[in-house]
């Protein structure tokens, strides 16, 4: 059992401002680069843009939905052991920082906005969720040295991914959905944005304190799918 209370922490009206902030200018920037799947799930957890949301409740939200629970992810970047330890185990670890005000376009650090708003539209859908649960489970049973192949598929599909739906080039990953300076860098002519292939997995450059060389670009959400069956063939056939 979770003591929630633990990690229950007072906002000012400061971080309530910013948050309402962060959110009401990130909705605008991805209304029409959101890939379709994520205003239903900002509108099924009932994302609350005036107040920062708390653990707890939205953690009982998420067991209701998908019978996942929230946990603290202790304000720091998770090592992926840990990470995909709380995936497996249907626990989505989020942060109770909030960035600051001059931070709004871009924080180096984990901040809370970028996994309510950017995440958890998505683990709310079971459909995802069960790919979320699949990834923690696949990386705990590949041998220790293929681990980072299945880290970095997390890595450029559910935190930096695009994907084509009808013919356009929708955001999927939450570190673009949550973050308005790299959004808007990704989507310029800037950076290439490679169809996926995972013979290229591997030389793609994970980069969680400035924006990426590149970004993948998935045809449907299936192909992240096969690509972990791939992996499980690949590793434990």
């Amino acid at each position: 059992m979770i003591n929630y209370q633990r990690y229950t922490i007072e906002y000012d009206p400061e971080d309530h401002d910013t948050w309402n902030k962060l959110c009401t200018r990130q909705h605008d920037l991805v209304a029409s680069v959101a890939c379709q799947e994520f205003f239903p799930g900002i509108r099924r957890i009932e994302l609350d843009y005036t107040r920062v949301p708390d653990l707890a409740t939205m953690s009982q939200q998420m067991q209701r939905l998908v019978d996942w629970t929230l946990t603290s992810a202790e304000n720091e970047y998770l090592a992926d052991d840990v990470w995909f330890e709380h995936l497996r185990a249907r626990r989505f670890p989020v942060t109770n920082y909030i960035r600051r005000p001059h931070e709004l376009d871009f924080t180096p650090i984990p901040d809370l906005f970028h996994e309510y708003f950017g995440h958890l539209a998505f683990v709310s859908d079971p459909r995802f969720a069960a790919q979320a649960e699949a990834f923690g489970h696949l990386y705990h049973r590949v041998p220790p040295e293929n681990r980072l192949e299945v880290a970095n598929l997390w890595w450029f599909s559910w935190e930096f991914g695009f994907i084509r739906q009808s013919g356009q080039l929708r955001v999927f990953g939450a570190g673009l959905l949550s973050s308005p300076g790299e959004l808007r860098y990704a989507l310029s002519d800037r950076p290439p944005k490679i169809p996926f292939a995972l013979s290229q997995l591997m030389s793609m450059r994970r980069s969680p304190h400035e924006y990426h060389d590149a970004y993948f670009v998935y045809e449907s959400f299936d192909q992240i799918d096969d690509t972990l069956e791939a992996l499980r063939q690949k590793y434990l056939a």
